[in-house]
């Protein structure tokens, strides 16, 4: 019974540490609005957390089939923003690129303000983007990743209380288990 318990105890705890988050040194996070029809837009979010990226400028790759009409919303102040359109006919991804015209995005900072427009093919949802984060002298990427969507304002369950549930469940069972011997 200890032997069962132990190993359950060791695969529950290894389950939690595997589904726990992991800390990113650079991230570029999104929320998606449909503005009608098929027109949407991107509210990017920039964060330089945890070990410091070394970056001024970040790019991100419109290179979803069905994406049109790029256009460059919103930039922060002391942002320069581009917007290069897909091309169907190469076929090349279309980006959004700003470079922050004040130097290197400091570390700990968390920069919002970016959005951008565009349409998509009718009856679907755009979804993450491919970005790169660079160092403009002398042009270099840093850092390459996914867009991931910004978090949802309802806190979920910390690992140690999943931990803590799954651990009263097996004891549960265990003593089910024991009174069905026992019986």
């Amino acid at each position: 019974m200890r032997k069962l318990w132990a190993r359950s105890l060791g695969g529950l705890l290894f389950v939690c540490l595997a589904c726990a988050s992991t800390a990113q040194a650079a991230m570029v996070e999104y929320s998606l609005t449909a503005l009608g029809g098929d027109v949407w837009r991107y509210d990017y979010s920039l964060s330089n957390i945890g070990p410091a990226e070394n970056f001024d400028e970040f790019t991100v790759y419109f290179d979803a089939p069905g994406v049109t009409g790029v256009t460059a919303v919103a930039a922060p102040a002391g942002w320069s923003s581009l917007v290069v359109q897909p091309d169907p006919q190469l076929p090349d991804a279309g980006f959004f690129d700003a470079l922050n015209l004040s130097g290197v995005v400091p570390a700990g900072s968390v920069i919002s303000g970016f959005s951008v427009s565009f349409s998509y093919l009718a009856g679907l949802v755009p979804g993450a983007q491919r970005f790169d984060l660079v160092i403009s002298e002398p042009f270099q990427t840093v850092h390459s990743g996914v867009t991931s969507a910004t978090p949802s304002p309802v806190p979920l369950p910390a690992p140690a209380v999943l931990m803590l549930l799954g651990l009263g469940a097996l004891a549960s069972r265990a003593r089910a288990k024991k009174q069905g011997a026992s019986a």
